[in-house]
């Protein structure tokens, strides 16, 4: 298997949780609305809405780190970066995906660490009988998605530079 394969391989995993993403969005609204009608028409809200939908925000926003990634969908400041060569901006992508790589990887270990200890310890919402460890798990993943994504980034950044190297 080539560079190129393995590199669209490894995308697949920030799209199926991007469409994961997608379920958590709407499974989010459709709790707010049941929760505002029981609320204000039936004047009987759903225990424990609160703890659900800050459960599917985490869902949310972790499932989509990735893809925003893949899709170069992120907020980028490249007003200097344009003036320079091609070389030089590869080298700045280079860069800047290794110090982002290292530092998700760093806030994936720790999130992994998190998870295990809120696991030994049982932690819960006050209102909710649901263990906060499986979320604090898959924020974990969200991350390891998110550095998979930064390693593609910098393997078509090398694979770039040798097509242009080459050509030349």
């Amino acid at each position: 298997m080539n560079i190129r394969n393995f590199v669209n391989i490894m995308g697949i995993f920030s799209y199926i949780l991007s469409r994961l993403g997608c379920v958590a969005l709407c499974s989010m609204m459709g709790l707010t609305v049941v929760d505002v009608l029981g609320r204000y028409v039936f004047n009987s809200p759903i225990l424990g809405a609160f703890e659900i939908t800050s459960f599917l925000v985490s869902i949310l926003v972790f499932s989509f780190l990735g893809y925003a990634q893949s899709q170069k969908a992120h907020v980028t400041v490249d007003i200097l970066v344009n003036a320079f060569s091609e070389k030089a901006q590869s080298v700045v992508k280079l860069i800047n995906y290794t110090i982002a790589l290292f530092i998700m990887i760093l806030i994936s270990w720790k999130g992994f660490e998190k998870a295990v200890e809120s696991m030994e310890t049982g932690d819960s919402p006050m209102n909710l009988p649901v263990p906060i460890h499986p979320f604090v798990f898959f924020m974990a993943f969200g991350c390891v998605i998110m550095c998979i994504e930064f390693i593609r980034d910098i393997l078509r950044t090398f694979v770039k530079s040798r097509e242009k190297e080459t050509s030349l």
